[in-house]
Parts: C-alpha cells; sequence; structure tokens
C-alpha cells in the first residue's frame, strides 16, 4: 500500500469525526424505558420487560442493555458513546466488505482509497428532509434493530467465505455454534430484516454463486447449515414472545378494511421512496455515471446484480411491513447504508451494456458533481450541528429536570430535539410524549441527588 499523506490525513480525519460524533450522543426514546427499567430492577428485568411487552426480538435490548449499564447511573455516557462507535466499525467493515466483494478482491487487497470510500460512504447516511446521520449513530435502538443485523449478517457470510482455508475439522466444528449465534442474532432483530437476511442468504445459497464456494465441501455445507439454523430460530423467537402479540395489537392494523390497507401502502410507499429519491448518494451516482465512460476498477456483474436485488428486497420489505404497521424515518438506516455499495453496483452494470449519453465527460457534468458533494457536505454539516446542540441542550435540561424530581417540582420536562424542515422529522423527546417522560422520570428518581438542587 504506498502512503499518500493527503489521503491518510483525511482518513485519520473522519476517523476523529466518527470519534467525536460519539461523544455527543445521549438517551433518546427507547432508551429512557430501559434506563427506567435497568436502574429499578437489574439487567435481566430489562430484557425481561421487552420479551413480555415488545415481542421476542430480545437481542438488540440484550446488546444494548450491555452497553447502557455502563451509564445507567448517569455519572457518564460512555455506554452512549462505545455503542455509536461500534455502530462505526460495523458500517465501515461491511462497506469494506462489500466493496472488495463486488471487485473480486480479498481483504488483504484493501487499499487506501477503499478506506476513504468506507468512511465517506458511512458518513453521507443524511437525506434533504430526514436525519440519517442521528437515525444511524444517535437513535441507538433503532440502529441495533435496523442497522446492525444487516452489517452483522454481511460480515458474517463474509467470515465464513474466509474458512475455506481452515484445514482442521475439530476447528470448524468449535467455530459451527459461533454461525448459529451470529445467524440468530441477524435475523432476531427487525422482522423486515430478518426477512430480508433470510431470503438473501437462501437465494445466495441456492442459485448463485455462494453456493459454488461455499458449499462444495462437508465443512462448508455444515457453516451453511448452522448460519440457516441461527436464522430460523433467531427469527422465529420474535413470534413466540407473548410480547409480540402485545405490540402489534398497539401499532398494528388488526380491524381494517382493504381499502385502507391500500392506502396505508400507498403512504409508506410514498415514505420510503421519497426518501430515496431525495437522497443525494442517488443523485450523486448518476452524475458519476454521465461524467465519465469507464470505471477504474473491475466488477463483478454478477454480484452487482446480487447487491441491487437485495437492496429492492429490503426497500420492497419495508413498505410493506411499514404498511401494516407504521412507518418512520428511523426504519430505514439499514437501507441507506445499502445505498453507496448498490447504486456503485448500478453504475457498473449500466456501464457494462454499452449504455452511452450526451453528457459523458463534459464540464456541466462535472460541475453538478462539484455541487452535489457539496450539498452532500452541506448535510453531513447540518446533521452534525444538530446532534451538537442537542447534546448541549439534553445536557442542561438533565440537571433542570433532575432538579425538578428531586424537589418534587411539578413543571413539566424540558426536552432536546431535533426537527428538520420543512416536513418535520426528527428526535422526539420527553416534552412531546408522555410514556417518554414517565420512563424518564422513574429513572431519574433511581439517581443520587444532587446537592445543589436545592439552592
Amino acid at each position: 500500500m504506498k502512503k499518500t499523506t493527503p489521503k491518510y490525513f483525511l482518513a485519520l480525519l473522519l476517523i476523529g469525526i466518527h470519534l467525536w460524533q460519539a461523544s455527543l450522543v445521549r438517551p433518546v426514546a427507547d432508551d429512557y424505558t430501559l434506563l427506567r427499567i435497568y436502574s429499578q430492577e437489574g439487567f435481566v428485568s430489562s430484557i425481561s420487560y421487552i420479551w413480555n411487552n415488545f415481542g421476542g426480538n430480545i437481542t438488540p435490548a440484550v446488546i444494548r442493555a450491555a452497553y447502557i449499564s455502563l451509564s445507567v447511573d448517569a455519572s457518564n455516557w460512555y455506554g452512549f458513546t462505545a455503542f455509536s462507535i461500534t455502530t462505526s466499525l460495523l458500517v465501515v467493515a461491511s462497506y469494506l466488505v462489500l466493496i472488495t466483494w463486488l471487485t473480486n478482491r480479498g481483504i488483504r487487497q484493501i487499499t487506501i482509497n477503499d478506506l476513504l470510500i468506507s468512511l465517506l460512504a458511512s458518513l453521507a447516511f443524511e437525506g434533504l428532509f430526514t436525519p440519517g446521520l442521528s437515525s444511524a449513530y444517535l437513535f441507538g435502538a433503532a440502529a441495533g434493530v435496523h442497522l446492525w443485523p444487516i452489517c452483522i449478517f454481511i460480515l458474517t457470510l463474509k467470515f465464513a467465505s474466509k474458512l475455506k482455508d481452515v484445514n482442521s475439522n475439530l476447528c470448524i466444528l468449535l467455530i459451527l455454534p459461533f454461525f448459529v449465534i451470529l445467524g440468530f442474532i441477524a435475523s432476531n432483530s427487525g422482522i423486515v430484516e430478518g426477512i430480508s437476511i433470510i431470503i438473501v442468504f437462501f437465494a445466495m445459497y441456492l442459485i448463485c454463486d455462494y453456493r459454488q464456494s461455499v458449499a462444495k465441501s462437508w465443512r462448508r455445507k455444515n457453516i451453511c447449515g448452522a448460519i440457516t439454523l441461527g436464522l430460523l430460530v433467531g427469527f422465529s423467537t420474535i413470534f413466540v414472545a407473548p410480547g409480540f402479540k402485545i405490540r402489534y395489537t398497539q401499532v398494528g392494523n388488526t380491524d381494517i378494511r382493504f381499502i385502507d390497507l391500500v392506502v396505508n401502502f400507498r403512504s409508506s410507499f410514498a415514505s420510503f421512496f421519497g426518501e430515496i429519491l431525495t437522497h443525494p448518494i442517488w443523485i450523486l451516482a448518476i452524475l458519476f455515471f454521465i461524467s465519465r465512460s469507464n470505471l477504474t476498477f473491475p466488477m463483478d456483474y454478477s454480484r452487482a446484480r446480487i447487491l441491487l436485488a437485495s437492496c429492492t428486497t429490503l426497500f420492497t420489505l419495508l413498505v410493506m411491513g411499514s404498511g401494516l404497521g407504521y412507518a418512520a424515518w428511523h426504519q430505514s438506516s439499514g437501507l441507506i447504508f445499502l445505498f453507496a455499495p448498490t447504486l456503485l453496483g448500478a453504475v457498473g452494470l449500466i456501464e457494462s451494456k454499452g449504455f452511452k449519453n450526451r453528457l459523458q465527460g463534459s464540464n456541466s457534468s462535472k460541475y453538478m458533481i462539484l455541487a452535489v458533494l457539496l450539498l452532500l457536505t452541506l448535510l453531513f454539516a447540518r446533521g452534525i450541528v444538530a446532534q451538537a446542540n442537542r447534546s448541549a441542550n439534553w445536557d442542561r435540561n438533565f440537571q433542570r429536570n433532575l432538579c425538578a424530581v428531586q424537589t418534587y417540582a411539578k413543571s413539566s420536562f424540558w426536552g432536546a430535539e431535533i426537527r428538520y424542515w420543512p416536513i418535520g422529522l426528527g428526535i422526539e423527546d420527553v416534552n412531546r410524549w408522555t410514556w417518554m417522560a414517565d420512563d424518564y422520570r422513574g429513572w431519574l428518581k433511581t439517581l443520587k441527588p444532587k446537592p445543589n438542587c436545592m439552592k
């Protein structure tokens, strides 16, 4: 790998931005529920609460609770920071895997350019009207359900493919339980993500080149079997918990007319399609295509088709699932994650067909690319500034709210929200939702009294 000082400096700068962004993370939404139960009754009770009230997708709650345990007493926010950093690592590592997979290269062939592309893509979640950065790195409860399983599944497949170099049968047998666990984690999060992962895995195993590279020997067949077992058990566990029926009754449409269901699907489609259509990464991919005749690296077109089909599957299932429940901006973090590599593959597929256009190589297309890059930078800055402002407001209001609870004042809580104009999507807080305020109050009551509250 040839060292280029500016590139390495840029990589360090982007890593520093991830670390700084993680330091801004504070509790939000579902975190208040987990903090209240954990502080009052402990770890086991918090997981039991999820099982009995929300469903059997307990993996995100277990992982989240393990991190939050570091900060449950509010003496620091290391748990929230560590969770955000882990999310960043998963996203960047998954991007590196997808880039090398699309270009038919090994991990050892990763270059500084690959790292820079992965780091830049990991910070390009922000949409025109939706807080993509917040959904990925600030709203940890949502990222654990919608983003983590996609990344873990990608890394699991990469790890499985690397075992072709292992010659010890005993080592393979010892690793099989690990693949069962990884499969369980990948499918035991969001229902939509779980279905998508299962469909993609079986499609790759049965009809695509993954079958040729993984299922030639009994070792690889056993690895695929272990992953399959984990996927099926993890996904089935969601529905056997008593909380699943309770949760579906609360947010699902159990008694609805067909025409109303059609309206819900239309609304869900408009929501997710609008987010895709207005995301600058999409525009950048189109401009990248019309600005040059050939990609500078070889691409495996069959794998590009797999990635395009996977992204389309996830989008379709998101629309269907939200139509039966409700659509929310934080549900699309896994879909946004797949944008960049999918569109990269789509550009390669289009160019492989020899498609030409009049703007190819023109100066106007180069100016448009610069304009879109500037827009991406501005959106990123907006997202980071919004998170920094929320962090400062949350810390200030936390002290006030804590004193109000400890002095038995009956004033309403001050929240710390992020609201994006003009649609108004963003992070809502304890000042807007009663259930958040109740859990927030319950958590604050467990904290140590502040001596200066009476002054």
